[in-house]
């Protein structure tokens, strides 16, 4: 427990320093490398988007993926965006992050980025900073933060929540 309170505290530190230090310390990229940004899935003005945050180590969210992926395409309103902590960094993050794709056939797009870089942007657009993996926000159309969750969640919680806040169009996709 002690070391998970300084792992938090540094990781926070750190990003504290690196907002300081740089004009823009948000890196984001699609799966190919190429500059992404979060904003541009979230402010879509016609779906909900609910974003996992997730690492390819981590074994809740092993666990957790095939079930994100059944639930990729139920609600005609609603896209899922991944976004991997394997990171911009680090050396095998990239391959990491494809092979866990693969694995479990995630046809919605992820963006990669780090710890870090996550926990800066979390810290300007969210109550929280990120707390570990999974971790889930539901964002309503237009980009607003309607829910949000470190641990995992249960995609029927995910579709009542968004059912519940839709108009009476936001009907389950029959497959």
């Amino acid at each position: 427990m002690k070391a998970r309170f300084l792992s938090n505290k540094i990781i926070m530190i750190i990003s504290f320093f690196i907002l300081l230090t740089s004009q823009s310390a948000i890196a984001f990229t699609d799966i190919d490398g190429k500059p992404a940004t979060i904003e541009s899935f979230i402010n879509n003005k016609s779906k909900w988007t609910v974003v996992e945050v997730w690492s390819s180590d981590c074994a809740v969210c092993r666990k957790h993926m095939p079930s994100m992926v059944k639930f990729d395409g139920k609600l005609n309103n609603t896209q899922i965006l991944g976004i991997t902590l394997d990171g911009i960094d680090e050396e095998d993050g990239y391959d990491n992050a494809e092979e866990f794709i693969m694995e479990y056939a995630m046809k919605f797009p992820n963006l990669v980025t780090n710890a870090i870089e996550m926990n800066i942007w979390m810290q300007q657009n969210t109550p929280e900073g990120l707390i570990g993996t999974p971790t889930f926000m539901i964002f309503a159309p237009k980009g607003k933060l309607v829910a949000m969750q470190a641990g995992p969640v249960g995609v029927d919680q995910i579709e009542r929540i968004i059912t519940s806040q839709s108009k009476p169009t936001a009907k389950a996709v029959k497959k």
